[in-house]
């Protein structure tokens, strides 16, 4: 289930920024990207710059750093594959490379400032330093026009007049926070988000996680590999255990403990949020259970015998109320609605459907 940038469960702390050397076989799940871009370079077709578009945390910036490593390489492999040994991806690896540069906003702030566009062009009127290609990783674009227009305007001049073995790769998650004269100047490239079995996996291999959390945890990553690994699965579990408890209690109380509820919910816009996700993903395990799908799809593996015994109360109408409901709520919060009524109604609605959700 995919999820809005403003709606994401609580994460442990975001892992350092990517650094040092990175390789196009380390990419995953972005096989046509990877495939475009080896062509693209063995051909002599490159672009002078690429956006790069897709949620966070499925490769961009990896990729942006493996082709400047293979840009780079002395003697790259028959494949398009940077080499790992030679001087370019030795300084890659120390992160001293004088020809790979990243311009991100400044640490608390949300714009990359016209001064940071100042220096990169500056430095664009002078070849690459070590006779290779300068790669530049502009992330994320939206900074670029966080708070005026001003960087973006000053990046137009090397849009349009781009220098010889000069590539920028912009990441962002999107067009729309872009100005239109960027994107036009650059050749997109989408990033699908990851299938959830590789995510399970890399959960599996890097965190040794069971194959039950790493589940739950995929579920909720909506494709993002680096925010499934920023997740905390036992803060996840007791989150979900909660949403359960409180559907449970929504359908069986009173209209009094639904307001209560739905005051106490919105005093907290994260908790509110979890909610909404992990409520969406139990309906929507409960109806897959219904209907008989593989239990290989659904999110709650540790909860498959109580999935199992709610086929037997055949309310699958009620169920398809409740997840409609939840993501009408969903809807009128992102439009800025009172959240408190907004969570009145939707408490109101889940308690008609009065259905038990004590399976556990």
């Amino acid at each position: 289930m995919a999820t809005n940038k403003n709606e994401q469960v609580t994460t442990t702390p975001a892992p350092p920024p990517e650094s040092g050397l990175k390789f196009f076989r380390e990419i995953l799940g972005q096989d046509w990207v990877v495939s475009h871009l080896k062509t693209a370079w063995l051909s002599g077709r490159l672009s002078h710059a690429y956006l790069f578009l897709g949620p966070g945390g499925v490769g961009k910036a990896t990729t942006a750093r493996a082709l400047a490593a293979a840009l780079n390489c002395a003697q790259p492999e028959a494949g398009g594959d940077a080499c790992g040994t030679c001087p370019s991806c030795r300084r890659l690896a120390a992160g001293t490379h004088p020809d790979f540069l990243v311009i991100s906003p400044p640490e608390s702030k949300a714009q990359i400032g016209i001064g940071q566009i100042r220096e990169l062009r500056r430095l664009t009127e002078y070849p690459p330093l070590g006779g290779g290609w300068r790669v530049v990783l502009i992330k994320p674009a939206e900074a670029l026009t966080a708070v005026s227009d001003a960087a973006a305007n000053a990046l137009l001049k090397t849009l349009e007049e781009p220098p010889e073995r000069h590539l920028l790769v912009l990441t962002a998650r999107g067009e729309a926070d872009l100005l239109p004269t960027i994107v036009s100047r650059c050749h997109k490239l989408a990033f699908a988000p990851l299938p959830s079995a590789l995510i399970i996996r890399e959960l599996e291999k890097r965190r040794s996680l069971p194959g039950t959390q790493a589940a739950l945890v995929a579920a909720l990553s909506g494709g993002s590999l680096g925010r499934a690994l920023a997740l905390d699965p036992e803060e996840l579990l007791r989150q979900r255990d909660q949403v359960l408890s409180d559907l449970e209690r929504i359908t069986r109380g009173s209209t009094g403990l639904v307001l209560e509820w739905a005051q106490r919910l919105t005093k907290n816009r994260t908790d509110l949020n979890n909610f909404l996700l992990l409520a969406q993903l139990w309906y929507r395990d409960l109806l897959l259970a219904h209907f008989q799908a593989p239990a290989g799809l659904l999110a709650h593996q540790d909860l498959l015998p109580a999935l199992e015994q709610a086929r037997a109360s055949d309310a699958p109408a009620a169920w398809f109320a409740n997840f409609a409901a939840l993501g009408e709520a969903q809807r009128h919060l992102q439009a800025n609605l009172n959240p408190e009524l907004t969570l009145d109604i939707l408490g109101l609605r889940l308690q008609r459907q009065g259905n038990s959700h004590d399976y556990r």
